[in-house]
């Protein structure tokens, strides 16, 4: 018996011993082990469905309430009902069930408490609340889970709103000024009276020369609250820190860095876009590219049709209009992508 006993025992010194070789030469705990080897599965990838799976697939429902036009920006709410903003044509923000069946609109056009006039982007806090970025009447409108207003922040500029896990609220805004000849930041810190506590993430220089102006989102919040940001024109990933420190640029490939253009046009950059698993994913021309959070290009060039609108925790929702005839209204579908274990 005393045999056996000191035999386990010899077998679990050298099993911590190995275990613990191991993790001084991968300089990390095991999680960060398994997520090393995650990625260096990552870098082998030719599809994106070696590492997402379809979680659905769902046609949004056309009535003479829902047909849409064009849309600025996509949410999903507490209940997992879809918010999609149109506030650039028709100044309104829709609500689709899971399935894709219209609801209702969340509100209506108007100067009054919680009616907008150019609903341009939505987000979802931790506690459910629907925040709703009226770029025209520079105010963000605060409504329940049930689609009860509660209040406004007034005398706010800027595009694209985001919300971290406590609730502070961040405002993109990355378009070329007409007649800007200087750099501004992009992002802001907006506290609850509409006041600016802080900006940063200042315009490339470079596309002061484009004389290019184009509307798109170009932050998103990882679930540390980290910020990463990038131009629509110009691929670079830089990650800042909740208080706007610049915490480093993200290795991106050389013959992807910078501002390009295919013919006569530039190609518009979508993203960046924060996953779980480590996931950071840059969207350009219908390809994807991933790399980890700390800057690391993992993969790219993924084939990926749609345009990505939302990500969170391990889901990526697309938006994907289908070739019908011009004269043929129709609504879009909305993918949603979930990242494999």
């Amino acid at each position: 018996m005393r045999k056996i006993v000191r035999g386990l025992i010899w077998v679990l010194l050298v099993f911590y011993a190995l275990n613990s070789y191991v993790l001084h030469k991968t300089g990390g705990s095991g999680s960060e082990l398994k997520d090393d080897l995650y990625q260096k599965h990552l870098r082998h990838l030719k599809s994106i469905n070696e590492i997402f799976e379809k979680k659905s697939n769902i046609q949004l429902e056309l009535t003479p309430d829902s047909a849409l036009a064009n849309v600025t920006d996509l949410a999903v709410d507490a209940k997992g009902n879809y918010l999609i903003c149109d506030g650039t044509q028709l100044n309104q923000v829709w609500i689709f069930s899971p399935e894709g069946r219209f609801l209702r609109y969340l509100s209506q056009p108007g100067q009054g408490p919680g009616e907008y006039y150019a609903p341009l982007s939505a987000a979802v806090d931790e506690e459910g609340n629907i925040l709703i970025n009226d770029y025209l009447q520079s105010k963000i409108i605060y409504f329940d889970q049930e689609y009860r207003y509660k209040k406004e922040i007034k005398n706010v500029r800027g595009h694209f709103i985001h919300v971290n896990s406590r609730g502070e609220i961040y405002l993109y805004e990355g378009m070329l000024r007409p007649m800007s000849k200087s750099v501004f930041d992009t992002i802001k810190k907006v506290g609850q009276d509409g006041r600016i506590i802080f900006s940063f993430a200042p315009l490339m220089e470079e596309i002061l020369a484009t004389h290019f102006s184009f509307m798109g989102d170009g932050m998103d919040i990882g679930s540390d609250d980290s910020i990463y940001e990038m131009n629509p024109l110009y691929y670079q990933v830089r990650k800042w820190s909740p208080e706007g420190k610049f915490l480093k640029a993200f290795d991106v490939p050389k013959p992807f860095e910078g501002i390009k253009k295919r013919g006569d046009d530039y190609v518009i950059l979508n993203g960046p876009f924060c996953l779980d698993d480590n996931i950071v994913i840059v969207q350009r021309s219908g390809l994807i590219d991933l790399y980890d959070k700390e800057g690391h290009y993992l993969a790219g060039s993924l084939s990926l049709p749609g345009n990505i609108r939302y990500a969170r925790g391990r889901d990526m929702y697309v938006e994907l209009w289908e070739g019908e005839a011009a004269s043929e209204q129709s609504n879009p579908r909305i993918i949603c992508y979930r990242l494999r274990k």
